[in-house]
């Protein structure tokens, strides 16, 4: 069984209310990508964003 997690835009410390929860790593970072690309301007393919929003994640 997959562990469901969660990710917030506050906790990378950006002024956004998003939040999105998701089983599994894989399956949140597809639901987060398209947000943090359209709201954020962030390049979801740079390793260090990706870095980022992993550790965010909880």
């Amino acid at each position: 069984m997959k562990q469901v997690m969660t990710y917030r835009c506050k906790d990378l410390g950006l002024a956004c209310d998003y939040e999105e929860k998701a089983e599994g790593e894989n399956e949140l970072m597809k639901r987060v990508e398209g947000h943090i690309m359209t709201v954020h301007q962030m390049d979801i393919q740079e390793p260090e964003v990706q870095e980022k929003i992993k550790k965010a994640m909880k």
